[in-house]
């Protein structure tokens, strides 16, 4: 059996340019700021955001063939749930993991750790595929086999090729 974990941003949505262009770096911290930015990008989720090229068919491809997958993300549930609803995505997924709900973000472990837990698989046994570098190198670390995929909007802020396993370009290039 095949265990996925998928991140949600720049990885399945093609949401990342809308999130770096919500807010300053400034503002991660302002608690008020950032709701305002979840709030806005909730309606994004809802009426401009689509899936990256290629993700629904490797989804339906991967479920077919009796893939396990959820999504660890550290976009709150809440927000992305437009999107999830409109393109159909929960029935790909056991679940929906967010750094809320895991208490930490993904400079640590502990999202994919929990994921692992929750599908019944060990580390070894999952693959976690990000477009963060850094992300990408948590997961690593912590023993995780990685897919990277490029995104535009998360390259120049780290090369998600060095922590890959394997580095893919577009979701069409998805290992078997």
């Amino acid at each position: 059996m095949k265990y996925y974990i998928f991140d949600l941003d720049g990885t399945l949505a093609d949401s990342m340019g809308y999130w770096y262009g919500s807010f300053r770096e400034d503002e991660r911290y302002d608690r008020e700021r950032m709701q305002q930015v979840r709030l806005a990008m909730k309606e994004k989720y809802a009426e401009i955001i689509q899936p990256r090229p290629g993700a629904l068919e490797l989804l339906e491809r991967l479920y077919s063939e009796g893939a396990v997958m959820c999504i660890a993300s550290a976009t709150d549930r809440w927000v992305s749930e437009p999107f999830m609803k409109k393109f159909g995505l929960d029935r790909f997924f056991r679940f929906y993991l967010d750094c809320t709900e895991a208490g930490a973000h993904k400079d640590k472990p502990a999202i994919f750790l929990q994921a692992a837990q929750r599908l019944g698989a060990s580390i070894a046994e999952c693959t976690v595929v990000e477009d963060s570098a850094y992300c990408a190198e948590t997961a690593h670390n912590a023993g995780f086999r990685v897919i990277g995929i490029y995104d535009p909007n998360t390259a120049p802020r780290g090369d998600v090729s060095q922590f890959a396993d394997v580095f893919i370009r577009e979701l069409a290039e998805f290992p078997d």
